[in-house]
């Protein structure tokens, strides 16, 4: 079988079968890196690709069976310490080093200018989504604090 616990073998089928479209076990490839996140896992692109191949058939049809990535999330993705998203403290310390004056928040346009730049940048459409999802509506701006627990979550 697996030597992941069960509550854990639930959250991926779950996470999984979210993304079953069809409900025939498969899921669209495009979609592997958001079900691997929703479980709180954060790979960077290159092993997502890496992970990807492994899972695709022989003839890449453009879905990976289900079989598949539960193998995979069983032998390499939940044996990694690398991609486990990090805790709390490091997160905010980070958001903390990018808000110079220590005003307790971040302007969205600096955040995307940042995202989209260092380190390993993240797609257009990944910045979007953070943005819509963390900035405030009435003043746009990203309290980082308030955001942090979201994004350390494994849940």
């Amino acid at each position: 079988m697996s030597n992941l616990d069960a509550n854990l073998v639930r959250r991926i089928k779950s996470a999984f079968d979210t993304f079953d479209q069809a409900n025939n076990g498969t899921c669209d490839v495009r979609e592997i890196g958001t079900v691997i996140r929703s479980l709180g896992v954060n790979p960077s692109e290159e092993q997502l690709r890496t992970w990807v191949k492994e899972m695709e058939e022989e003839e890449p049809t453009g879905y990976i069976q289900y079989d598949k990535f539960f193998k995979l999330c069983s032998t390499q993705v939940f044996s990694s310490n690398a991609a486990i998203r990090n805790d709390e403290e490091e997160i905010y310390r980070a958001f903390v080093s990018l808000d110079a004056e220590k005003k307790g928040y971040l302007l969205p346009e600096d955040l995307k200018r940042f995202m989209m730049t260092e380190g390993e940048p993240f797609s257009m459409e990944e910045v979007e989504e953070m943005l819509a999802a963390c900035t405030d509506p009435s003043d746009n701006r990203v309290y980082y604090e308030d955001f942090v627990s979201l994004l350390a979550s494994n849940d």
